[in-house]
């Protein structure tokens, strides 16, 4: 019968003996059993085995272990040394040859000054000697966790969340660094910052909030480091963020009636220590704002701009505001212009057959030089077709155009003056006549035996038949009966003399009247006073 016996000594050269150790048998009487032990030192290395990784990583490497006895051996491999790691128990059966065992290397802490872990693995045998192996560990600095790339617009903030892992079965508290990669020399213009300390719980994970900000389009990279002030350990990250341009900040929106101002404004923060003048461009002629804006350090300042159009519609376009230090910033402008009211009214009154000329005025906004197109919606009033206006000041330049009112009946007219230009827009003028009765006109001196010629105008609208009566048959009168519309009918007259023979001068009427005409234009009559002289 076999009896396996175990002697597992604690101290080297320590010699145990037991004696009368009595065993039982069963069925039989007890045997006596003495047992002696001595505790040898640890057997020469075997073999060093060497590994390298990152901090916080792992390298795992395989040793061949050969059971050349005829028993088979259940080892419990004994490790020291906090860094490796490797299977409880391994079985070599009788006569095997090269069993792989795998020992893993996972370094918590760096290598101090230089000098690596160090650690054994010891496996006992049965028949007491052992296996003794050297563990040699270098554990380099740590690769960054991860490494990112990120595209954000300039002016808009960013939060990158980046996960923190805690290794440890004890809280961390991490200190944080952020170290400025690119550009090299520093850019004040830009924020990249979060809070300075982040603590952790033992073996668990925690987002850290990185807050980015651009002002202007570049690269910009940063080392983003995570460290315990207590044991030196750290992990870290590599943040780049190319920064494109931002598009649109704002739209902004505009109304305003024709040729009337409305002003908008816009806040621009300057985060640098010194003052910054920005530049400013806007294709739209209706926009007139200053060529640059300059803002103190470390405040904010209020761009200010007006919107006047010059005509009605609709349009939008693009504000832009650029420092060197700072980047652009573009607005999108919704402008609606409304129709103008009307431009003060001109009055005119005159007789019928007469006409009168006023000078009607309005104010050019205009740049450049410009031509008006002039239109009247009423043919009593007349004007020119085109008038030029000279470019237009900052506050505009008054341009008058004349209008004559020629009336056509008696009363009241109404009429519209319309100017229009492709540039200048279109004008509204509106325009008011009275016509009063014609009134008589003369006296024309006729000296005896000549004759004179007294203009007569047909102010109608349509061909009219006139009827010429002189009081006095002294006086003959030759005119053509019917006159065309806007026509001028010559009267001519003749004074004979006086039938007395005497030289007192006479005088009479000549009087025009439009028999056929009805309405407003019946009972109208022309009267000239004549006077003949007899030398």
């Amino acid at each position: 019968i076999a009896l396996e016996v175990t002697y597992h000594p604690t101290e080297i050269g320590k010699e145990s003996l037991y004696k009368n150790i009595l065993c039982f048998i069963q069925g039989g009487s007890p045997l006596c059993l003495t047992l002696s032990g001595i505790c040898v030192g640890p057997p020469v290395v075997k073999e060093v085995v060497n590994f390298n990784c990152q901090v916080r990583s792992r390298h795992t490497q395989t040793i061949l272990l050969s059971n050349r006895s005829n028993q088979t051996w259940n080892l419990h491999p004994i490790f020291e040394g906090e860094h490796w790691e490797g299977p409880e128990f391994i079985t070599l059966e009788a006569h095997q040859q090269n069993k792989p065992y795998e020992i893993t290397y996972k370094p918590r802490t760096m290598n101090l000054e230089n000098r690596k872990h160090q650690g054994t693995l010891f496996f006992p045998l049965p028949d007491g000697t052992g296996w003794l192996y050297a563990l040699h560990g270098t554990a380099e600095l740590p690769k960054a966790v991860a490494n990112i790339y990120r595209e954000v617009p300039c002016k808009t903030p960013y939060t990158e969340l980046l996960p923190i892992s805690n290794w440890l079965n004890k809280p961390q508290r991490f200190r944080v660094i952020v170290e400025i990669l690119k550009p090299e020399k520093p850019d004040l213009s830009v924020t990249l910052k979060g809070l300075d300390y982040i603590d952790v719980l033992s073996g668990s994970k925690k987002d850290y909030k990185l807050n980015f900000f651009a002002y202007k389009e570049g690269l910009y990279t940063a080392k983003v480091i995570f460290r315990n002030e207590v044991t030196n350990e750290f992990l870290y990250y590599t943040v780049s963020f190319r920064v494109t341009p931002s598009g649109i900040i704002k739209s902004i929106q505009m109304t305003s009636p024709v040729r009337q101002s409305v002003s908008a404004s816009i806040k621009l923060e300057n985060p640098l220590p010194y003052s910054v003048t920005f530049s400013t461009e806007c294709k739209l002629n209706d926009i007139s704002l200053p060529s640059q804006f300059a803002v103190p350090p470390n405040s904010e300042g209020t761009f200010s701009f007006e919107f006047q159009p010059l005509k009605a519609g609709e349009i939008c376009g693009r504000l832009t505001l650029h420092n060197g230090d700072l980047g652009y910033y573009q607005y999108e402008l919704l402008l609606k212009a409304l129709p103008a009211p009307p431009e003060k009214p001109v009055h005119f009154q005159t007789v019928l057959g007469s006409s009168q000329s006023i000078l009607a005025k309005f104010t050019n906004y205009t740049r450049l030089k410009t031509e008006y197109y002039c239109k009247t919606d009423c043919s009593d009033f007349h004007t020119e077709k085109i008038i030029n206006a000279a470019p237009g000041a900052q506050g505009g330049t008054e341009v008058s155009v004349e209008v004559i009112f020629e009336p056509s009946h008696l009363g009241e007219t109404k009429g519209i003056l319309c100017l229009s230009s492709l540039i200048g827009g279109e004008y509204i003028i509106p325009l008011f006549g009275i016509a009063l009765p014609p009134k008589p006109q003369g006296p024309f001196l006729i000296r005896a035996g000549y004759n004179i010629i007294i203009p007569f105008k047909n102010i109608f609208l349509h061909a009219t038949n006139f009827s010429f009566i002189v009081e006095n048959p002294a006086f003959t009168i030759r005119a053509a009966e019917s006159v065309r519309p806007k026509k001028i009918n010559n009267i001519t007259v003749y004074f004979e003399g006086n039938p007395s023979g005497s030289k007192t001068p006479i005088t009479t009427k000549l009087i025009v009247t439009c028999p056929q005409c009805e309405g407003t234009e019946s009972g109208i009559k022309w009267v000239y006073y004549l006077k003949g002289i007899t030398p």
